[in-house]
């Protein structure tokens, strides 16, 4: 689960930005408001293993399809039937917990598990005013219905 360079972080940093947000607004959490920011820094930065961007997909295809170059000219691929069928082998190993071109390596119920798990520990928080399962239940559904495009 290496993360390379081309990940889009903002995205995840937007996500995560959405849950802390969600958690307070409903007081299951209260967040040290100095701290706010170091505490998105940090949770984006730790979850950032478990999260595959659309950027990580592109830059992860197009080296192999450019590393597998000779044994596609083989088979007789073009090269967008190349890109076509390394995307596609790609997504089926990755593309299974995908929410808006975020892709999780992980059901996403894990993730959340991870995440609660990490906020009881960080010295940002406040309190914790929820139950476990109350908490993960909203940060699933703050993950599923996560849309960038609603964010700007």
């Amino acid at each position: 689960m290496n993360k390379g360079k081309g990940t889009d972080s903002e995205s995840v940093k937007l996500l995560c930005q959405s849950i802390i947000r969600r958690l307070e607004s409903q007081r299951m959490i209260a967040v040290v408001k100095e701290q706010r920011n170091e505490l998105l820094d940090h949770l984006s930065e730790h979850i950032q293993p478990q999260i595959f961007t659309q950027e990580d997909m592109e830059n992860e295809v197009l080296g192999q399809v450019g590393e597998k170059n000779e044994e596609l000219e083989e088979l007789n691929l073009s090269g967008g039937e190349a890109y076509r069928t390394v995307r596609q082998r790609w997504l089926s190993k990755h593309g299974e917990y995908e929410v808006d071109g975020l892709f999780f390596q992980r059901p996403i119920k894990y993730v959340a598990e991870w995440l609660i798990a990490y906020l009881f520990k960080h010295p940002a928080i406040d309190e914790v005013f929820s139950e476990d399962e109350k908490l993960l239940k909203v940060i699933v559904s703050t993950i599923g219905q996560f849309r960038r495009s609603k964010l700007h």
